[in-house]
């Protein structure tokens, strides 16, 4: 609802960090891009969203 500044984590079932993106993004609809590579393996993984007022965490699977 508002320009902030954003962490996006995708980390596994283990809580090992994956992959990470950092940035500030302008009010409005924002997306990042998440190759392949960057997410070596298949199966339940977990990202979270933190902006210095929400914090949310949600799961994803990655079938390759």
């Amino acid at each position: 609802p508002e320009d902030t500044d954003a962490r996006l984590t995708i980390y596994d079932v283990t809580g090992k960090v994956l992959k990470e993106f950092e940035g500030e993004y302008k009010k409005g609809y924002n997306e990042v891009q998440v190759n392949e590579s960057d997410l070596s393996i298949n199966g339940v993984l977990y990202y979270k969203l933190q902006t210095p007022d929400n914090v949310a965490t949600k799961q994803m699977v990655q079938i390759k």
